[in-house]
């Protein structure tokens, strides 16, 4: 069963509930909106990218460091992903080739868990307090994700290796250094993410964390 999402979830169950979930808001006309805003910006998106970057929110996750966590049956007591959004990041910064629309995407799945803390941890010169670079190692659980998604059907030509901190460190140079006014678009990619990946957590899971958030979640999206 692995790579594991949380205890008795899969990681390609969350991706595919996610997606479907976050579909209920990023409809073609979503897109369509979020494109002409930033063809304004000269930036041109192809629409799979919305798609890919919420079914690949967490590949993070698939880092060795929480894999090891589990056993085969996804059997784990409290599991943690603390961090798990920097290989989330790095991942889709190191395939996307447009330089502008990597940064968009890595900036979105950065931020994806700003309903329960910021990224203020995230620092250039330095990394979060606790980490391990098996958080980093994604190849050998990323790649079982990536060709089991392939395998539903789903098209993904995107590859996953093991990365580094120097990889971490790039990235973020690279976004801290752009200052340029289409970033702040990013919410386009962000939105979805957030809609999906909560709203799977909560009905896959019966969570009852971020209460709240997710009946305000569950009534503006509908279910």
């Amino acid at each position: 069963m692995k790579p594991c999402a949380f205890t008795n979830q899969t990681l390609v169950d969350h991706s595919i509930g996610s997606l479907n979930y976050a579909k209920m808001v990023m409809t073609s006309s979503y897109i369509d909106v979020a494109k002409r805003r930033l063809e304004k910006f000269g930036v041109k998106v192809d629409d799979s990218l919305f798609e890919l970057s919420v079914l690949l929110h967490d590949i993070g996750k698939a880092g060795e460091y929480y894999q090891e966590q589990f056993d085969d049956n996804c059997d784990g007591r409290s599991p943690s992903f603390i961090y798990h959004e920097i290989g989330s990041a790095i991942f889709f910064y190191d395939n996307i080739k447009d330089e502008r629309v990597k940064k968009l995407i890595a900036l979105a799945e950065l931020n994806h868990l700003n309903a329960i803390r910021d990224i203020s941890s995230l620092s250039v010169m330095k990394f979060p307090k606790g980490y391990d670079i098996r958080m980093l190692k994604l190849e050998r659980y990323g790649k079982a994700l990536l060709d089991t998604l392939r395998d539903k059907g789903f098209d993904i030509h995107f590859n996953v290796r093991d990365y580094t901190f120097e990889d971490y460190r790039r990235m973020l140079l690279d976004i801290a250094n752009s200052n340029e006014p289409y970033l702040k678009l990013y919410v386009f990619f962000l939105t979805p993410i957030i809609v999906g990946d909560n709203l799977d957590s909560h009905f896959a899971r019966g969570l009852g964390e971020r209460r709240r958030f997710i009946e305000i979640l569950k009534k503006e999206v509908g279910v």
